[in-house]
């Protein structure tokens, strides 16, 4: 894939997804664009909340931050537009489905204004095309590149954050860390952890384990401490509260393996560099699986009837799915190599 003849493109302004996973697995397109085009400036739209996470990527861009609830019609998209610090856009690619979303490059005044066209947004964008049905998102995305550049994107192109220091304290000075296991408790459904990570634990022996959840820290905390009290005495544990999104990656950058369940955690924990065993209950990973970032994802309970059960949660009609820990437990030995 050839670099842009310098004089073309100067400024590119992007529209970031809203949805924290959604946007982690632009990462790679974003990565192909910054390599394709080294010398502009690159001028990311994205939510305020859990931004940081960009600062994980290893090249530089300007972040022009909103609120979600400011940005629902077109009048919202003038008034950002009118405020934006950002001039003679060359090129506005929208990674969205919104037509509001769309509506930005008109707003910018962009020459180019590339995405995906459906209804409405056909009339706003200058190039388009159908977005694919049944594609991961990163082949998705691919589709734009080519739209873009004119020229196919690299599929065995693999991405990785920028370095990242390690984050956890250390009981004595060592010239490597120890290696950990980082296990993520989110979701905390009925605010309370599954007893299915108790049994997961359980299994292990002579192991330092990270927990972690996304959920707020402080009452995070609180049932953190109950459940360490009722783990088995055979291993190191360590709870781990983070306020933000590059804390979190420091740790899992770090750590001898990751098991979550499927969701921004395995896109970031599949970005940084981390072995990740990824749980999926409902979602499909062809879709949104971490395969295009560089380390090893191994995926878990799709279509394995031996592995996931439906089971009731209580006073809640909807089945949730309960996983064969000893076969989890087995993964990651196997895995992790432990």
């Amino acid at each position: 894939m050839e670099k842009a003849p310098d004089n073309e493109i100067k400024v590119i302004a992007i529209k970031l997804p809203s949805d924290l996973q959604e946007r982690i697995l632009t990462f790679p397109f974003l990565h192909a664009i910054s390599e394709y085009y080294p010398k502009a400036a690159l001028h990311f739209i994205t939510p305020k909340h859990q931004v940081e996470v960009l600062n994980l990527l290893p090249f530089k861009a300007y972040y022009h931050l909103y609120n979600e609830d400011e940005m629902t019609n077109i009048f919202d998209i003038h008034r950002f537009c009118a405020n934006a610090n950002i001039y003679n856009v060359d090129l506005f690619i929208s990674l969205t489905n919104s037509f509001i979303d769309a509506c930005i490059g008109l707003g910018l005044r962009a020459k180019e204004r590339v995405g995906f066209a459906d209804n409405w947004k056909t009339m706003v964008l200058t190039r388009k095309i159908p977005r694919p049905t049944g594609h991961h998102v990163v082949e998705d995305l691919n589709q734009l590149f080519q739209l873009v550049v004119g020229e196919t994107a690299d599929k065995r192109m693999r991405v990785l954050s920028r370095p990242l220091e390690y984050i956890l304290p250390q009981e004595e000075e060592k010239s490597e860390p120890p290696p950990y296991i980082a296990i993520n408790l989110s979701p905390l459904r009925e605010a309370v952890i599954e007893e299915e990570w108790i049994e997961l634990v359980s299994l292990f022996s002579d192991q330092k384990i990270v927990f972690f959840a996304s959920e707020e820290p402080v009452k995070v905390k609180v049932l953190m401490d109950t459940f360490i009290a009722r783990l088995p005495n055979t291993n190191q544990y360590v709870d781990f509260v983070y306020y933000d999104w590059i804390e979190l990656a420091r740790m899992l950058a770090h750590s001898a393996g990751v098991i979550t369940y499927s969701g921004a955690a395995g896109a970031l924990s599949s970005y940084v560099g981390a072995r990740s065993i990824i749980l999926y209950e409902n979602e499909n990973p062809q879709r949104t699986g971490p395969f295009y970032f560089m380390t090893d994802v191994a995926i878990m309970g799709v279509n394995d009837p031996t592995l996931v059960h439906s089971i009731k949660s209580k006073d809640v009609l909807k089945k949730r799915v309960s996983f064969d820990m000893i076969k989890v437990f087995e993964k990651a030995c196997e895995f992790f190599k432990i």
